[in-house]
């Protein structure tokens, strides 16, 4: 449960690449919305287009998801908002991010377009 990996998956490539979660970011940015603002200020690129493909979504476990414990679940999608052209943020709770955390990962970044549909499936470490 203690893996603490972040995830860059790129849709146009179709490539997956799954790194450790640096314990500097952890300790300085805490987790979910903390990360995931760092993560947006390194990965977005001008021109800052909200809707374009390489805009990255980004989705972060929040520092306790996965306790036992009520409210440790809370997880924050974050991008680039089409109202302001800023960080967008908005959180969640629920089964998500525990089972995102059991299967192995903390933070996902993906970027890109698809050009058919598909889906994200992780599941024991792997994607």
């Amino acid at each position: 449960m203690l893996t603490r990996k972040i995830v860059y998956i790129d849709l146009s490539k179709g490539t997956i690449v799954q790194q450790d979660l640096p314990l500097e970011w952890r300790r300085k940015y805490l987790g979910g919305r903390g990360i995931n603002a760092h993560l947006l200020y390194q990965l977005a690129e001008p021109p800052y287009e909200p809707l374009a493909p390489n805009n990255p979504l980004l989705i972060g476990n929040g520092l306790l998801t996965g306790v036992p414990g009520y409210g440790a679940s809370r997880v924050d999608i974050s991008a680039l908002s089409p109202l302001s052209g800023n960080l967008g943020s908005s959180n969640i709770g629920g089964h998500f991010g525990p089972e995102l955390k059991y299967a192995g990962f903390d933070h996902l970044v993906i970027t890109g377009r698809s050009n058919v549909p598909v889906y994200i499936l992780a599941t024991n470490d792997k994607l």
